[in-house]
């Protein structure tokens, strides 16, 4: 027989044929899924009689293939050459995959899998849209896998059935050797992956920044802005500063400009205030698009960034607030020391009962980069020291893309968090959640006065260099004895 023949001709089955046999096979039962669906024939038995139905008419297409294609050709009479070209493509296809995913770091969204998986993948194309589709790339390993074994024994059953011996040797236990190694890489990033990335559990309640801005737009009716009883010191009726900040100091600015702006209603005011969440906002002073920015102070990027465009800060303290850490309610921890709470987000300490808690692995969630609380989190609690990867969670986007982001924080009962106590016990209060003390002392509007809180900070109205009229007349009002009594009455504490 002519060998070169054979491992070229079994090579492109195997590179190209497989896949292409595969994705016939999965769309044929998705489209008998989609029919059985709507019949509603499948009953209570439906979920395994649908993944039965999804899993095996692929495989078993994918098996006659290769049992009429053995019996067909002349095979070489060593296993080891019969069997060479099938571990070659399942090598080349798990190495892409082990390589893609490492240089990724576990991301299905970066250009590596937009780019180059999706290239040296190319004979799964309509696989790897209904991986995107789903927003999980996972079972391609896993495919890989079922693809050689399934090949490898449709040939074997065929040699037995039309009765071709071909000769086992030891070299062969060198493909089971490679076979077991690539596909334990494989299974140990999954599972690596599966503690730095959360999947959808939708029985775990969110604890997120995501609220209904609406109920906080200025003159919208029924918002629940703090109206001011008392008639302003100051009213702006033209030239309204521009305002924009993070989302906890959105209900106290919005209500100041309720408060002072004249002339404007629910719609006009668009035009002046908005709530654009700290990072993009920042950007918004920086580019000279507003006027003020409220919430916490800039991070180090947002800093060059400034200096990089001439633009220099001004941060004028307008009220005092607590960065808060909360655990779910179920915790017996209560307090913890400063030094834990490092050495938790350092991965130095991993296991609540190593604080006095229940035996669960820690889940410290952080926040995005360059927000509020995270910049917070860097400058007031880990004093400058780095922060490992958080953890993030993907999920399907529109015509097929993945999204990947900072995780939101889960209430697991081994899950911690951190945001302002503004935010955590006002806007959006949750019964299932509770503040930590912090060294023994506890987050109370008391003792964030008193400043023995020991993450208690500031709130600031920022400008810049360039700030004049109106922008000055607000700030001026904010820091006079009726702007601090407004700020206390929408649930900051007083700066002054």
């Amino acid at each position: 027989m002519n060998l070169k023949k054979y491992w070229k001709k079994t090579t492109v089955l195997a590179l190209i044929g497989s896949p292409i046999i595969v994705s016939i096979g999965l769309i044929g039962s998705l489209v008998s899924l989609q029919i059985i669906a709507t019949v509603n024939i499948t009953g209570e038995h439906s979920s395994l009689l649908n993944f039965l139905l999804l899993v095996f008419p692929p495989l078993i297409l994918l098996a006659v293939v290769w049992f009429f294609y053995a019996k067909r050709t002349s095979l070489p009479d060593s296993a080891f050459q019969v069997f060479l070209p099938i571990i070659v493509v399942f090598s080349y296809y798990m190495l892409v995959w082990i390589l893609v995913f490492g240089l990724s770091d576990y991301h299905f969204n970066g250009w590596l899998f937009s780019s180059v998986y999706g290239i040296a993948t190319m004979p799964y194309l309509a696989m790897n849209f209904l991986f995107a589709f789903g927003g999980d790339y996972n079972p391609f390993p896993l495919l890989q896998v079922a693809i050689t074994l399934i090949t490898v024994i449709a040939i074997l059953i065929s040699c037995v059935v039309n009765k071709k011996h071909i000769k086992f040797e030891k070299n062969v236990f060198a493909y089971v050797v490679l076979f077991v190694l690539l596909s334990s890489i494989a299974a140990f990033q999954y599972f690596d992956r599966t503690s730095k990335v959360l999947t959808g559990d939708h029985k775990i309640e969110r604890v997120s920044d995501e609220v209904n801005l609406n109920d906080y737009r200025p003159f919208r009716e029924k918002n629940k802005l703090v109206k001011l009883t008392d008639v302003p010191t100051v009213s702006i009726g033209d030239s309204y500063p521009k305002l924009d900040g993070a989302t906890a100091a959105y209900p106290v600015y919005g209500a100041m400009a309720q408060a002072l702006y004249k002339g404007l209603d629910s719609k006009t005011i668009g035009n002046y205030v908005q709530c654009s969440k700290t990072n993009e906002a920042y950007e918004r002073l920086i580019n000279s698009e507003i006027d003020v920015f409220f919430g916490a102070q800039p991070s180090k990027q947002q800093l060059e960034m400034a200096k990089s465009k001439g633009v220099e800060f001004v941060l004028t303290p307008i009220a005092r607030e607590a960065f808060v850490f909360f655990v779910n309610k179920d915790n017996p921890v209560s307090s913890l020391t400063i030094e834990q709470i490092q050495n938790i987000y350092q991965k130095k300490i991993t296991n609540w009962n190593e604080l006095g808690g229940k035996n669960e692995k820690i889940m410290p969630f952080q926040r995005p980069e360059n927000s509020g609380s995270q910049t917070i989190m860097l400058a007031k609690v880990m004093s400058g020291n780095e922060l490992p990867p958080p953890l993030w969670e993907e999920y399907a986007a529109g015509m097929g893309g993945v999204i990947s982001k900072v995780a939101t924080y889960r209430n697991y009962s081994s899950a911690i968090g951190y945001s302002f106590r503004f935010f955590a016990t006002g806007m959006k209060s949750n019964e299932n959640i509770k503040l930590l003390a912090i060294n023994g002392t506890a987050p109370t509007i008391e003792n964030i006065q008193n400043d023995s809180y020991l993450f208690t900070i500031d709130v600031y109205a920022v400008t810049t260099q360039f700030s004049t009229g109106n922008t000055k007349k607000l700030i001026d009002w904010i820091l006079s004895d009726q702007g601090q009594n407004f700020i206390a009455e929408c649930g900051y504490v007083r700066q002054k």
